[in-house]
């Protein structure tokens, strides 16, 4: 039973210690996930004792693998629909943290009965710390290069006199054309500063204002550089549409995407563009007047992995698209002039 005791604690302990270093999960889920997981090798003491060397560790690290689709298969049979989602944005997180705790107490139990406890642990400890730095930091990089947050602004035209520009309601939270962004943007549009801030002129006089600005963060990921797009809405735009255009490979990079009727041009992206970072991009309009004007956009991010779809999608974002017809912009109407009142009797009706 000595055995029994020591490899399930020796394996909890690496769980939690992996689990808190690579922070895919708090202190306390992994204190009592481990508790649960340990379990399996536990099992597998005898089984470590008689292979050797040699197998104790693969079969660790098998079983590990085989743990976590396990949970997962759970999770989706009878778990929260948000711990699943979750489950998918550190699926490669638990894949190399279950195989390198498992696999390094395999090694411990095999190596127990030919040495001293000290060094099968030491040993153990070793070998999950290995497996979990390399798969870790290869994850890490991938995540860095393709699962950073992307802020996305979008300019909009609006039909307004050369000396004014588009209203926005008092209290509204009004975006601007960032330094940076500006830089960019002159590379195909003239940046003019103006009374409502900074706005873009295209070669057919449009004038450009931002609409909004939202930045999609993926929760696997939260941290790391910033990727910026900026959306310029094409002022002919009439039926529905659906763009996919990849964004920046660099992770701080800015694209400039111009959404036309026929397609979405990539004017500008810093660095070249990006093989898993794509943009997905719908539009949608409403029936006004004689013609179709835009309502609103739906933009998300997709991220592919180059080693199998390990992200999850995430939902779309909705935000208004149509700048000077979105009652939340135009301009307001003129107040009732006053009339002071008069007390002067009323003159006789002419004869």
């Amino acid at each position: 039973m000595n055995g029994f005791a020591r490899t399930y604690w020796f394996a909890w302990g690496l769980l939690v210690l992996t689990a808190a270093f690579t922070g895919v999960a708090s202190i306390k889920t992994a204190f009592f996930g481990g508790l649960v997981a340990a379990v399996i090798p536990t099992l597998l003491t005898r089984v470590f004792e008689r292979v050797g060397l040699r197998f104790a560790p693969l079969i660790g690290a098998a079983m590990g693998v085989l743990w976590v689709f396990l949970v997962l298969w759970y999770k989706k049979l009878a778990g929260d629909p948000e711990d699943l989602v979750w489950a998918y944005w550190t699926l490669g997180l638990d894949l190399s943290i279950k195989a390198a705790g498992f696999a390094g107490t395999g090694l411990m139990a095999a190596l127990v009965v030919r040495t001293t406890f000290t060094r099968a642990a030491m040993m153990g400890v070793l070998l999950a710390a290995a497996m979990t730095v390399l798969p870790y930091g290869f994850i890490a990089w991938v995540d860095y290069e393709r699962a950073g947050p992307v802020e996305v602004v979008c300019l909009s035209s609006a039909d307004v006199p050369v000396d004014q520009g588009p209203y926005h309601n008092p209290g509204a939270q009004v975006p601007t054309i960032l330094p940076e962004e500006g830089q960019v943007l002159k590379k195909a549009m003239l940046v003019v500063p103006g009374v409502a801030g900074p706005e873009a002129i295209d070669t057919k006089d449009h004038r450009y204002w931002p609409l909004w600005r939202t930045t999609l963060v993926y929760p696997g990921n939260p941290g790391g550089e910033l990727r910026r797009v900026i959306l310029v809405l094409s002022p002919e735009l009439k039926n529905k549409q659906h763009w996919s255009v990849p964004l920046s490979a660099k992770p701080d990079g800015i694209s400039l995407i111009y959404l036309d009727e026929a397609k979405a041009q990539l004017w500008s992206s810093e660095g070249g563009t990006s093989s898993g970072v794509f943009l997905e991009v719908d539009a949608f309009f409403r029936s006004e007047g004689s013609g179709l004007v835009p309502d609103h956009l739906e933009v998300a991010v997709a991220r592919h992995s180059p080693v199998g779809q390990f992200y999850a999608p995430q939902p779309a974002v909705t935000k208004p698209a149509a700048f000077f017809k979105n009652p939340a912009l135009e301009k307001p109407l003129e107040k009732p002039r006053l009339v002071r009142p008069t007390f002067a009797p009323e003159a006789a009706p002419a004869k």
